[in-house]
């Protein structure tokens, strides 16, 4: 039976499970201090948390926060990647800071919501473009039609606008002459 501490680290790590749209699993076996309070500082800049606990109170609070498909990947030492934010953008800024460090950070797995994710796809996740590339070509592929049709309307009253100054021109150059 878990002691009080322990008791407390089920019951955040059940909350945190719980509240979390994603939720990765990976080793961390080989990473230094120092690479580590880097991956921390970089996830939380991205809306993450790394969250270590021991396998026991984290099989325990995935149990009672209703993901036991968590619990297939708890083996070793574990640590977890958790977010309530943008799902791509946490997957993203763990691969990436473990690429460009040469961390051994190795993803086992995770859940998405309730969708249990093996490492490839939390991978394929990472290779998303961000929420706000994703909005931003939305709106440019939405805006096209519309700026095409602005181009079509337009072209008649413009070519009269020409036609029409021309003409003045035109008698500017005959009254002078």
């Amino acid at each position: 039976m878990p002691t009080d501490k322990g008791r407390e680290l089920v019951a955040e790590m059940r909350d945190v499970f719980a509240s979390s749209s994603l939720v990765i699993a990976a080793e961390y076996r080989g990473v230094d201090v120092a690479h580590m309070t880097g991956l921390r500082q970089v996830l939380r800049s991205n809306g993450a948390r790394f969250k270590i606990v021991k396998n026991t109170f984290a099989r325990i609070a995935a149990d009672e926060a209703g993901k036991p498909e968590l619990k297939q990947n708890m083996i070793g030492p574990i640590g977890f990647v958790v977010t309530d934010g943008d799902p791509a953008a946490a997957a993203k800024a763990l691969v990436k800071y473990a690429t460009d460090n040469s961390l051994p950070v190795n993803v086992v797995g995770g859940m998405l919501a309730s969708d249990v994710l093996t490492s490839e796809r939390i991978l394929d996740l990472a290779k998303l473009p961000s929420k706000e590339e994703l909005i931003a070509k939305l709106l440019g592929s939405m805006n096209s039609p519309i700026t095409g049709l602005v181009t079509v309307l337009s072209g008649p009253v413009r070519a009269l606008a020409t036609v029409l100054q021309r003409h003045v021109d035109n008698l500017q150059k005959g009254a002078a002459a």
